[in-house]
């Protein structure tokens, strides 16, 4: 019981906050134990505007949720949207020199094709040693 609380009263290694600057974005932060504080790592900007925040934000918090390696904590969301959620990563060869990898998210109605639906850009490196099933 006491090793639950201790895991739980930990600081996560990732959180997230609404961008102030950017309607529809959130950032995400890292703990950096040498600096003592969360420094920023990624951002995720939505660019279906249309699509209910709720859903939005809940992404994100799956998204930290797994980089923070709490699998069994994924909210499902299949209650929110009939929608398939893809991804892929783009292909960011003309800026070697920056340490960023872009995802797009893309939704998938089931009929045609797939429509952007959000982009996450985060510091490379952030993803190294977490499962693929994740």
């Amino acid at each position: 019981m006491v090793q639950n609380f201790n895991i739980e009263s930990e600081k996560p290694p990732f959180i997230y906050k609404r961008n102030p600057l950017v309607k529809h974005a959130f950032q995400i932060f890292q703990w950096k134990e040498e600096k003592r504080d969360y420094e920023p790592v990624g951002d995720y900007t939505l660019i279906d505007t249309e699509e209910d925040p709720e859903l939005t934000e809940k992404t994100v918090m799956n998204i930290v949720t797994s980089l923070n390696g709490r699998t069994d904590r994924i909210l499902n969301l299949k209650n929110l949207t009939s929608e398939r959620l893809l991804y892929n990563i783009v292909d960011n060869k003309d800026a070697e020199e920056s340490n960023l990898v872009t995802i797009m998210l893309r939704t998938h109605d089931g009929m045609g094709v797939s429509k952007e639906n959000a982009v996450l850009k985060i510091e490379k490196g952030v993803f190294d040693g977490i499962s693929n099933t994740t």
